[in-house]
């Protein structure tokens, strides 16, 4: 169970659910270092401050996915991370040949600097319903069950999707298949930190503007039915 007053770092805390989490967790009275692309962008930079308690336990940071040394700053210090941010559109003058691949080294690049931390106790993957199908991996039907072996078949996929959202898809399954093949486990190296993956869905109310994935989901979710 988390304690009271430690100190939290949400990655994307401008995103949809980022913000909703930095939100809460100020309620509850965390210490919270947010990451944010880009600390000059005064609406996403006057949104979080405006949360309640943020002017005493918000500390704000740069970070940026296609940059995955920048989180080290943010994590420093922290027992729990919760790693949000994901990348949308692909940099084409990065480092990385695609946003899959980016967002792959994101993710290990952010579980490293924890282990290098020594004070971080779990690291929460916020992973996302389009990661999980029922889909044979041969795409030649669906199986009567769906649980942690259920990921998404990319290879046989084959969805009214566009590259934006094939892309969002893709980067979101393998990011997750490697933090848990990497990290899942002691065996495979996690540090003596715990690793956490959480498949959600987005339910519910808050400020639509922050949302950039409904269509992705809502898409792909209704194809997979027909």
């Amino acid at each position: 169970m988390m304690e009271r007053r430690c100190k939290v770092c949400v990655t994307g805390g401008a995103g949809y659910i980022g913000s909703l989490l930095v939100k809460k967790l100020l309620e509850k009275g965390y210490t919270v270092h947010a990451t944010l692309r880009n600390l000059k962008d005064e609406s996403k930079v006057s949104f979080l401050r405006g949360f309640p308690h943020a002017n005493t336990r918000l500390v704000l940071f740069e970070a940026d996915i296609y940059k995955p040394d920048d989180f080290g700053t943010a994590i420093q210090g922290c027992e729990f991370v919760f790693h949000v941010a994901t990348p949308y559109l692909h940099q084409t003058d990065s480092q990385f040949r695609s946003i899959e691949e980016a967002a792959i080294a994101g993710v290990k690049s952010i579980a490293a600097t924890c282990i290098k931390s020594r004070t971080v106790r779990r690291l929460i993957y916020t992973g996302t319903v389009v990661a999980a199908s029922p889909l044979k991996d041969d795409g030649s039907g669906y199986k009567d069950f769906i649980d942690e072996t259920c990921w998404t078949p990319l290879q046989s996929l084959h969805l009214p999707l566009t590259d934006f959202h094939k892309g969002y898809v893709a980067s979101k399954t393998l990011a997750e298949r490697e933090l848990l093949r990497s990290y899942g486990n002691d065996e495979n190296g996690s540090g003596g930190f715990e690793v956490v993956s959480l498949v959600v869905g987005v339910v519910g109310r808050g400020d639509s503007s922050q949302l950039l994935t409904r269509k992705c989901c809502s898409d792909y979710l209704s194809a997979t039915r027909q």
